[in-house]
């Protein structure tokens, strides 16, 4: 990665945060995060569930 792109990308973020939409983006990837977890927990309590029955 150059110099170049390095600083493009931090003057991206500070126009992010200049118009205010940082918050936008850091409350959609928040969002996203918990989904996963959320989903991973979900998933791993039925493979639980199922992985039981199995044994019976």
């Amino acid at each position: 990665m150059s110099l170049l792109n390095l600083l493009q990308g931090v003057e991206m973020a500070d126009t992010f945060r200049a118009d205010g939409k940082i918050y936008v983006v850091v409350a959609v990837i928040t969002l996203i995060t918990i989904g996963l977890i959320a989903y991973l927990f979900s998933l791993d309590r039925k493979i639980t569930k199922l992985e039981k029955e199995i044994k019976k």
